[in-house]
């Protein structure tokens, strides 16, 4: 529903006049993408819509106006547009029904971050969510609206770069705030200088959380990755995500800050990693520069693994040898001079205490000669006491013998503390629609999980859809759940294979479940290696939850 405003859509400020806005040119003449909303519509009766900001593969990003607050907001719709579109003067999401699973998991995952991140609006330095809401088909975040410019446009307009100095004052408070989010089960995946806003009160805003499709590769909707700042195990499709993929980003952006430069895509830094920043600014302290290559280490196992760590590092006082770099100041002659004389004055003490052992044990063995202590002992018969010893004691060649039967025994045990073991419970959440990967890495260690995959009509794939232990019963900590995860919809339409190459063609069935088999076939009607038929018809419904096999014709 569109409304009367006299607002500027492009800047929400007043409109004094018709046409371009004095503040910011836009015009309500200016053209707008028909998939997305159109500017001046209402939302929950409350927020109206203004013109597009952005929009990557998890949604659209707006800027708005509170009517209720009378505040310029932020506004995040959901709309992954691999999964879904928009009619032009609609504003319901028509959703592909083979979709439909799929659509509402990524839905349900973006409407459970964003009601997290509402949680910690306490945090000063992230972009606060104000309001969560469903309307049209799918969900919306509302969210302050940050007066300031991207970090990556700060720096474009300044030096390029900012010294240590600069960089300990601004980013602690960052810090603080990804350790808190990590702490509610949030991970970003997405940090660099364009998510990193700089205000006008000169402070640092994290912007851009995202769920994680939107930053992983080989997902069902775009991924959208900052090269140079994606940790390499957003790039793999078997590798978990957690709170060393956020160290990994702001080490990276610590390195662009500090050197001036972008670090190398971490897709091929196992083979070409990014120069240590201190070859690169002479002025970077030496125990900075290894703290942040170790952050942005190849592999997890290797790498910083929590900001908590990363922090202590980067701040811990620099040791001697640390130093000795470009940072480090020349002795002067009389730093050199007390050195000697304390190498000499070590020597002496040393030797000093060297000959005063050697004086101390020479005493101790005249003592003892003189006591008679390395006289011959007499012989003593032990036969008795043996044989006493093992008829009273416990017999240990009789596995049924009783071990406290003597009298010492029994005193022994009994002096021994009564232990009591008092294990911590947590209640176990509903897992229905949950993607299973992300659950695991948010409960490792709480839960041990054991899963059983199945074909499901009415769960996307890699979502959970039945659990052994009930939603809401108190557990001990590392109790194992048995859950059976979806493989998806157990009847799929075959995708086009027009204009597609062998490989491409196959990895699209891949995804869908579809098993196949390849052969060729000699024709002039496509070009070599391409698709030029298959054993079944486009969108036919292919049985693969009974391992139905199409067999791809590819042209020699």
């Amino acid at each position: 529903m569109l409304t009367e405003t006299t607002l500027c859509m492009g800047c929400m400020n007043e409109k004094s006049s018709d046409g371009p806005c004095k503040f910011c040119g836009y015009s309500d003449d200016d053209p707008y993408i028909p998939t997305y909303l159109a500017p001046k519509t209402l939302l929950c009766e409350r927020y109206i819509v203004g013109r597009l900001l952005s929009y990557n593969g998890e949604g659209a990003v707006y800027i708005g106006y509170d009517t209720a607050a009378g505040m310029k907001i932020t506004i995040k719709e959901f709309m992954p547009d691999t999964l879904c579109t928009r009619r032009k003067g609609e504003t319901a999401i028509s959703v592909n029904p083979q979709n439909s699973p799929l659509y509402k998991t990524y839905m349900s995952e973006f409407e459970d971050l964003n009601r997290s991140l509402m949680k910690l609006r306490g945090m000063t330095h992230t972009q606060a969510v104000l309001d969560v809401f469903s309307e049209n088909n799918t969900c919306y975040a509302v969210l302050e609206f940050v007066n300031g410019i991207s970090l990556k446009t700060f720096l474009a307009n300044s030096s390029g770069g900012m010294t240590w100095d600069q960089v300990k004052e601004l980013f602690p408070p960052v810090f603080t705030t990804l350790s808190m989010a990590h702490r509610a089960g949030i991970i970003h995946r997405g940090l660099s200088p364009q998510t990193i806003f700089v205000t006008d009160k000169m402070e640092l805003k994290l912007t851009g959380f995202s769920i994680s499709a939107a930053r992983t590769t080989n997902t069902e909707i775009a991924c959208e990755i900052f090269n140079g700042y994606a940790a390499p195990e957003q790039y793999a499709d078997d590798q978990m995500n957690g709170t060393w993929t956020d160290v990994y980003g702001i080490s990276a952006v610590l390195y662009r800050v500090l050197t001036g430069t972008s670090p190398i895509e971490s897709a091929s830094a196992e083979h070409l990693s990014s120069p240590e920043p201190i070859l690169v600014n002479r002025n970077i302290p030496a125990n900075v520069s290894k703290v942040i290559m170790h952050g942005m280490a190849y592999s997890p196992e290797k790498r910083i693994r929590n900001i908590s760590d990363l922090v202590s590092r980067l701040f811990a006082p620099p040791r001697f040898e640390e130093t000795k770099g470009g940072n480090a100041p020349a002795p002067t002659p009389s730093q050199k001079r007390l050195k000697k004389q304390q190498k000499e004055r070590r020597k002496m003490l040393i030797a000093l205490i060297c000959s005063g052992a050697v004086l101390i044990a020479f005493a101790i063995v005249l003592v003892i000669a003189l006591n008679g202590g390395f006289a011959p002992k007499p012989k003593v018969d032990t036969s008795s006491s043996v044989s006493s010893s093992v008829s009273g004691g416990t017999d240990w060649n009789n596995p049924n013998s009783d071990s406290s039967a003597g009298g010492e025994s029994s005193d022994v045990t009994s002096s021994e503390p009564n232990v009591s073991i008092v294990e911590d419970t947590i209640q176990v959440p509903d897992f229905t629609d949950r993607r299973y990967d992300r659950m695991v890495t948010q409960y490792e260690g709480i839960f041990t999980f054991v899963p059983e995959y199945d074909y499901t009509e009415t769960h996307a794939v890699g979502t959970m859809f039945e659990q052994s232990v009930e939603a809401g019963t108190m557990v001990p900590a590392g109790t194992e759940i048995k859950v059976k995860v979806s493989k998806g919809i157990s009847e799929v339409q075959l995708p086009s294979y027009y204009y597609m190459t062998r490989d491409e063609y196959v990895a699209k069935l891949n995804k869908l479940n579809i098993k196949y088999e390849v052969e060729t076939v000699k024709t002039d009607s496509v070009k070599p290696g391409y698709v030029a038929y298959c054993s079944r018809t486009v969108g036919d419904m292919i049985k693969v939850g009974e391992g139905e096999i199409v067999t791809i014709y590819v042209a020699e």
